[in-house]
């Protein structure tokens, strides 16, 4: 009987054991899959190069190599998501799969955006050259009160130098730095087309529609040596035959001090006061507080610059030796 039940026991160990590790391997299965693939471009079928291929809501993520191919573990339940630089960007849902190949289309909106150069307008895709784009969205984000506080921080290459505080006067614009020690360093600014030399601070940042900095050689193709230090076109924004608009935009601000102004003292309080700084000056010389107290009173006048608003006073009567302006100093 103690036989029987011991292999009755060892057989249930067994089952139990086998039971937990079926379980155990098919949690573990669920978990995880391995999903790989090819990406591509979509309208040529070539294959796309270090394109990111990333877990949805987690940090996973690796690239396509040469040729295409990606292998990315994937927990259950999630998406993923496909992009490159000019492409659309892709989600995709794994399921149960554990081949996905994508087909990445180009970003129109991208590629397609114009720039306005000096010989007219050209897209980006076409554009060669070195040059930023300032987008009125872009400007209408931001409380402008010149041009040029449109430009900083919006076009790389283009340094801003604030003014100084006149009213009026306006920012100093550089296009990759310095390139004359003698001459001028400013760019050339063309408005629709037209070279303008007038202040910058005259021309209104809700009038403007989008503004081109050329950086290059190619700013020279029609202004010759006058754009040696950049270009910068202003393109203003024109009419149009839809329904008359009003906008009204308020900007407000409050400027307050963020420490107030100090407790100030009159004249009865200010010698009094001098006259105690002198003399604890001399006791920390090792003089003693009578032969201290004494001699700031002799010196007092001559501490202050020698000055003795007190007509008819001596000099070393108008505060006595307790510290006090003299009777005759308050008259």
């Amino acid at each position: 009987i103690i036989l029987i039940k011991k292999i009755v026991y060892e057989k249930s160990r067994l089952f139990y054991a086998g039971l937990f590790w079926m379980l155990f391997s098919g949690i573990a299965w669920a978990q995880n899959v391995t999903v790989s693939g090819t990406v591509t471009d979509a309208a040529t079928g070539e294959p796309i190069s270090y394109a990111t291929v990333s877990v949805q809501g987690t940090t996973l993520g690796t690239a396509t190599d040469e040729q295409g191919f990606y292998s990315i573990t994937v927990p259950p339940g999630r998406e993923l998501t496909f992009s490159f630089v000019g492409y659309q960007t892709v989600r995709e849902p794994v399921g149960n799969r554990v081949r996905i190949d994508i087909g990445l289309r180009s970003e129109a909106t991208v590629l397609d955006e114009v720039i306005v150069v000096a010989y007219g307008t050209t897209t980006r895709a076409s554009f060669t050259g070195s040059a930023s784009v300032v987008s009125a969205d872009q400007l209408e984000t931001r409380s402008l009160t010149n041009l040029a506080s449109g430009l900083e921080g919006n076009a790389s290459g283009v340094q801003v130098t604030a003014a100084h505080g006149q009213p009026g006067e306006s920012a100093s614009i550089r296009i990759r730095g310095f390139g004359s020690y003698g001459a001028s360093n400013s760019p050339l600014y063309v408005v629709d087309g037209a070279v303008y030399n007038g202040d910058l601070s005259s021309i209104n940042p809700n009038d403007i529609a989008s503004m081109t900095i050329l950086k290059d050689a190619q700013s020279t193709a029609l202004y010759g040596s006058s754009a040696g230090n950049g270009v910068v076109l202003i393109t203003t924004k024109k009419g149009t035959s839809t329904k008359g608009t009003i906008s009204f935009n308020v900007s407000q601000g409050i400027s307050d001090r963020a420490y107030k102004d100090y407790k100030a003292v009159n004249i009865w309080e200010y010698y009094p006061l001098q006259w105690e700084m002198l003399k604890n000056g001399l006791i920390s010389t090792g003089e003693t507080a009578a032969d201290a107290a004494s001699q700031a009173s002799a010196r007092i006048v001559e501490t202050l610059g020698g000055y003795n608003p007190y007509a008819g006073v001596a000099n070393d009567q108008v505060v006595d030796r307790e510290g006090n302006l003299t009777a005759n100093s308050l008259k």
